[in-house]
Formats: structure tokens, C-alpha cells, sequence
């Protein structure tokens, strides 16, 4: 009776190790199954950030081929963020924006900001009209700041 029962408790260990391997293997799968799904959550977001990109700008395409949208003197700050899709990037390109020494309001127009910080008119309504053909953002190297 000491035997069977010593049988019966080997059989029983080596069945736990077993399902331990078993349960060893099942973890790492679903750890691998987990990173790529990770993985793929991540970049499906930066598909949907660039699908959106691509969007706002086919959408401002067609209200300014259409007349829609038209940028004048009188447009104001806001309105140029608001409907340009890029309209933060070439303002801070004429650096407009984005520092306490030229800080723009939205509602203050392009007009008095131009003239306010000294900025051709000309040249900001151009690159609105066609970033393309505009001004280059300014490049800035690495500044330490120290207060």
C-alpha cells in the first residue's frame, strides 16, 4: 500500500512539473502576444494621427481652392489656427508666436501682429496661401536657459 501511494504522489509531482512547463510556455506566448499587440496599437495611432494630418490638409485644400478660405490683413490669429492646418508652424516660422518676446493674441489680426513685431505682411499671406512656396521655418540650436 506504501508503494502505491509513493507511485501515486511521484506521478502526481512529475504531473505538476509538466503543468508547470505548460504553464511557463503559455505565459511567454501571451507576453509575446501582448508586446505585439503594443506594437500594433502603436502604430495604428500613428496611422491615425497621419491619416488625420492628411485629412485636415486635403480639407483646407479644397475650402481654399473652392474660396472658402481666404487669408487677409483682417484674418485673425485664431482663424489662422484654427483653419490652417500647418498655420502654428509657419507662424512660429516668422516667429510669431511661441516665446514671450512675440507672443501673439488670437484675436489680433495678422495686420497689427505683422506691424507689431515688424513682420513682412506680404511674405506671412503668401506662406498661408502656399506653404510650399513659403518661408522656411527658423532653425534654432539647442539653447540652455539658466534662471
Amino acid at each position: 500500500m506504501t508503494y502505491i501511494a509513493l507511485l501515486i504522489a511521484i506521478a502526481a509531482i512529475a504531473y505538476a512539473y509538466l503543468i508547470q512547463r505548460k504553464i511557463q510556455e503559455t505565459n511567454k506566448r501571451l507576453s509575446r502576444a501582448t508586446s505585439n499587440l503594443y506594437q500594433l496599437s502603436s502604430q495604428i495611432e500613428e496611422l491615425e494621427q497621419r491619416l488625420d494630418a492628411q485629412h485636415k490638409e486635403l480639407a483646407f485644400e479644397i475650402k481654399q481652392a473652392t474660396g472658402q478660405i481666404q487669408f487677409s490683413p483682417n484674418t485673425t490669429i485664431g482663424e489662422v489656427q484654427a483653419q490652417h492646418p500647418q498655420g502654428e508652424q509657419i507662424l512660429a516660422s516668422f516667429h510669431m508666436g511661441g516665446c514671450h518676446s512675440c507672443a501673439v493674441a488670437p484675436d489680433e489680426t495678422i495686420a497689427s501682429a505683422c506691424e507689431r513685431l515688424n513682420v513682412s505682411e506680404a511674405a506671412l499671406l503668401a506662406s498661408l496661401r502656399n506653404p510650399a512656396n513659403g518661408q522656411q521655418p527658423i532653425q534654432l540650436s539647442n539653447i540652455e536657459l539658466q534662471f
